[in-house]
C-alpha cells in the first residue's frame, strides 16, 4: 500500500485488494505496540469484509 490519505470507500477497496497475508506481515513488522493494534484492526476489518461477501453471496440463512 501507498503511503497516502484516502476516502473510506477507497481505503476499503484497497483492503479489499490487499491479500490478508501482506497484512498479516505487516502487524508480525510492526516496531511498536500502536502500529501493531493498527495492523491487526485493519486485518480483522478486511477479513470480516470477505466472510460477508461470502455469506452473501452464498445466501446463508441468519
Amino acid at each position: 500500500m501507498n503511503n497516502k490519505l484516502y476516502t473510506a470507500d477507497e481505503a476499503v477497496k484497497v483492503l479489499e485488494r490487499t491479500s490478508l497475508t501482506d497484512i498479516d506481515s505487516k502487524v508480525r513488522e510492526a516496531k511498536t505496540d500502536e502500529d501493531k493494534e493498527r495492523w491487526n484492526a485493519l486485518y480483522n476489518f478486511a477479513l470480516q469484509q470477505r466472510q460477508r461477501k461470502i455469506i452473501n453471496s452464498k445466501g446463508f440463512i441468519r
